[in-house]
């Protein structure tokens, strides 16, 4: 397994050159870039890979993913279809880069709630699921092809509080039956599956063996006092952290995706309060690193 970590570049953020030459000084392998800025599809798509590519190739670095996060699940028809115009022009992009990989998330037009009332038991009035799962179905099956066409596999992220259907294991199953290809996978990235209580998540890892085509990686910390004292609806019972800086146990997590099947890479994303920015995201790395095998 590689380490890489997500970015945006170009625009108002950092340059492509600043951004490779601080990843190969920080033993990075690959970087993923966010659809805007110097990987903005349009922009890609009529000036070729040439830049992006051969700046990567000088600093040793590679491009590992795209990030294109759009909700093809919006009630809103007119906005779902621009979603999925958007990306579809982020599978092309990445297909020109030479990019495996392209992240996105199922979508879902009522947040976390899609199941209904708290409590309340399956097919409810207000539980969406079945619907959002046809709907996901119909607006994907397009989408899929399209990657199936272009080399490029789609993986769906498992953060809820975007507003995604595929936040949970009966949510994966249910999507990846719904449209099943090679070229529709999971994104692992446990530091949800912490706060939501699906535990241990190296079960959840080998659960979905052979799904996982990406590793989006982050840590979670939950204050036991905080969740006593305020319950689940309180504030700021469990936070973000970057690998190492958490509670989860990266060398089992690894293990577990090792003996899944997955290879590639392993994606430090900061969302971590404590060490914000790129001091954050070098400590994911350099944490992760220890559990690989020695370089070479």
């Amino acid at each position: 397994m590689d380490i890489s970590f997500s970015t945006s570049v170009g625009g108002e953020a950092w340059s492509l050159h600043e951004c490779a030459k601080w990843a190969q000084g920080n033993r990075f392998d690959a970087i993923r870039l966010a659809t805007n800025g110097i990987a903005e599809p349009d922009r890609v798509l009529s000036e070729g890979p040439n830049e992006i590519n051969s700046i990567l190739k000088n600093h040793g670095v590679y491009l590992a993913a795209l990030s294109a996060h759009n909700n093809l699940l919006d009630d809103n028809l007119e906005l779902a279809e621009a979603a999925a115009d958007r990306l579809c022009k982020a599978i092309k992009t990445a297909s020109v880069l030479g990019v495996p990989v392209v992240i996105t998330h199922a979508g879902s037009p009522v947040g976390s709630h899609f199941y209904g009332q708290y409590s309340s038991p399956p097919g409810n009035p207000e539980d969406r699921s079945r619907e959002l799962i046809d709907r996901f179905q119909v607006r994907y099956e397009r989408i899929v092809k399209l990657a199936e066409e272009n080399d490029v596999t789609i993986a769906l992220d498992g953060a809820v509080r975007m507003g995604n259907i595929a936040c949970n294991p009966e949510m994966w199953e249910r999507i990846l039956d719904a449209v099943p290809s090679d070229h529709l996978g999971l994104s692992c990235d446990p530091s949800h599956w912490l706060w939501m209580m699906i535990h241990p998540v190296e079960d959840a890892i080998r659960m979905f063996a052979g799904k996982w085509v990406y590793a989006d990686v982050k840590d979670a910390e939950i204050s036991r006092n905080m969740l006593f004292r305020q319950g689940i609806i309180g504030n700021w019972w469990w936070q973000y952290r970057v690998p190492g800086r958490g509670q989860l146990n990266w060398g089992t997590v690894i293990g577990a995706l090792v003996e899944s099947g997955y290879d590639y890479v392993l994606c430090v994303e900061n969302e971590d309060r404590g060490i914000p920015g790129l001091a954050g995201i070098a400590v994911g790395g350099r944490h992760l690193r220890q559990f690989l095998p020695p370089e070479g």
